[in-house]
């Protein structure tokens, strides 16, 4: 029995195929996200400090993470006026936000690493109104 050589070169282009598709698929892993708001109460006047601790599954820090955060009212349309990100290293990052006003904020932090999946988190917190004296 002989086996034609269009079978053989299907087998080679279906076996080199698989190993091009194995190469290329990338595995990505979960990452966990802990998040606090640095102050008991937020403030309008000044910032407002969000720490976070990034790990993957086994505990261990992710390093070199880009965090974007983005703040909002939820009761208008007003965004912060300004955001930080400052990597402090062993998984740790602080983010400042400069809330305008007092009052009902969402604030969405996504932090990004190569190897695994974007993890999101949101805050919801009330800050309380400047008081003139």
């Amino acid at each position: 029995m002989r086996i034609r050589p269009i079978f053989w070169c299907i087998l080679a282009f279906v076996c080199c195929a698989l190993l091009i598709f194995a190469a290329l698929i990338q595995v990505r892993a979960p990452a966990h996200m802990q998040v606090h708001v640095d102050k008991a109460v937020p403030v309008s006047a000044g910032y407002t400090t969000v720490e976070l601790h990034l790990s993957d599954p086994q505990d261990i820090p992710i390093e070199q993470a880009q965090v974007i955060p983005s703040a909002r009212m939820t009761n208008m349309h007003m965004a912060a006026i300004s955001t930080s990100v400052k990597a402090l290293g062993q998984g740790n990052y602080i983010v400042q936000l400069a809330l305008s006003m007092g009052g009902p904020w969402e604030i969405n932090i996504v932090a990004h690493a190569d190897g695994f999946d974007d993890s999101r988190q949101t805050l919801l917190i009330q800050v309380p109104p400047v008081v003139s004296l």
